[in-house]
């Protein structure tokens, strides 16, 4: 079995996620705060990392799943950017060690839920704070945690969306089975790809995952123990300010020290 859940899930991914640009103004006007170059942590297929790289801006994407990184690096090939404003490594942000320093670090799209453990999320943090320059920022980019609070557990399949498949053009129907601890913190979550071939037959992808909600207090304190203690919380990407209802939790931490 193979356990890089993207394996099957990033020849969909860009498909699926292709409407997904709201983010993009929040992290170009960071971009313009904190200045370059930008780490991507949990680059994927490339989508926040090839935009900041249209505004040239010096890009460093890592990802611990190499087919989502392939497909980052033929994107990249693709829209021909400059080989030298963009990279993409396979590397595991706990442990990371890059010999370069960044003004921004970008943890986007729910990409720290995949950390399940604080030890985990500490490491992490800590990994992100010593890349960054003095008075350099990490964004990180969640759902609400309080809504885990509100969801609704059932056993049932719930339809997301249809799309094409990008390498056949056959349609393909993405439908989900989700359920959450609370005490725990953690969302089971089993994402169910059905495409379908002109003749009728279906080619099913399941793919399994187990996130982590985090909430903002609790974030406040892994920030702040991973030296990062000037923390901003926002409820949306026009960072306006952090409420109970709030559809995001967008955290901005800032390093210590000068800009440079």
């Amino acid at each position: 079995m193979n356990t890089d859940p993207y394996a099957a899930l990033a020849r969909y991914y860009d498909a699926e996620t292709v409407g997904t640009i709201y983010d993009l103004p929040a992290y170009a006007r960071l971009a313009e705060r904190f200045g370059g170059p930008a780490l991507d942590v949990g680059c994927g297929t490339g989508r926040i990392g090839l935009a900041l790289a249209e505004k040239k801006l010096r890009v460093v994407g890592v990802d611990t799943s190499e087919p989502m990184l392939a497909r980052a690096r033929a994107r990249a090939t693709q829209e021909k950017v400059d080989a030298s404003r963009v990279v993409f490594l396979m590397a595991d942000v706990t442990s990371l060690e890059l010999d370069e320093k960044f003004g921004l670090a970008i943890f986007a799209y729910n990409g720290f839920m995949h950390l399940l453990e604080q030890k985990q999320q500490i490491a992490a943090l800590e990994r992100i704070a010593a890349h960054l320059k003095p008075g350099g920022g990490l964004a990180i980019d969640l759902p609400n945690p309080v809504e885990m609070f509100r969801m609704e557990d059932t056993p049932n399949v719930v339809f997301e969306r249809t799309f094409d498949d990008p390498e056949t053009g056959e349609m393909v129907m993405q439908q989900s089975v989700a359920s959450v601890n609370r005490a725990t913190q953690m969302m089971s979550v089993t994402w169910i790809y059905d495409r379908i071939s002109v003749d009728g037959v279906v080619h099913r992808h399941i793919v399994p995952l187990t996130l982590r909600y985090t909430m903002a207090a609790e974030m406040r304190l892994m920030l702040k123990l991973a030296g990062l203690d000037q923390v901003e919380t926002s409820g949306d990407y026009d960072f306006s300010p952090y409420e109970e209802d709030s559809p995001r939790l967008l955290i901005i931490a800032t390093k210590a020290g000068e800009t440079s």
